[in-house]
């Protein structure tokens, strides 16, 4: 499982890119940390990679946003989503099959409906100096294609 540190947000947001470019429609990516962690600006990096050309912001007060890239991209924020009957509300199901790839901040309010088979789970932590970053459930290849 490959774990990164990186020092600003900006690399934070490099690294998400480099990962996003092999991602196919039908990913999710589940993203984990505290509040600031750093979680919203390693999206944008994956929507940067994913060829997304608009400003990618927090979609805390409408739960998803679409943007168009080469394929589309789902971000979802499930920080103000409270019980397992306001998954079906949204369609979140729909998302996590759909055409796209699922970008999931607070991922862990819908962990069991993630499907094991295409979920990637990011970890952020704040460090003194940065952000440490583990990503759980990709191919051994994107480690060494990351060094």
């Amino acid at each position: 499982m490959p774990v990164f540190e990186t020092e600003s947000p900006e690399a934070t947001i490099r690294l998400g890119e480099r990962i996003a470019r092999g991602l196919k429609p039908g990913a999710v990516v589940a993203f984990y940390g505290e509040l600031g962690a750093g979680k919203t600006t390693m999206i944008k990096g994956f929507a940067r990679g994913l060829g997304v050309r608009e400003m990618v912001k927090s979609p805390s007060f409408v739960i998803i946003t679409e943007y168009r890239g080469r394929i589309p991209v789902y971000h979802i924020d499930l920080y103000r989503i409270k019980s397992p009957a306001e998954f079906t509300e949204i369609g979140l199901e729909s998302y996590l099959t759909g055409d796209g790839v699922c970008l999931i901040e607070w991922a862990e309010r819908a962990e069991s409906l993630l499907p094991p088979a295409t979920t990637i789970r990011v970890k952020l932590q704040v460090l003194p100096a940065g952000r440490r970053i583990e990503i759980i459930g990709w191919s051994e290849g994107l480690a060494e294609e990351l060094q």
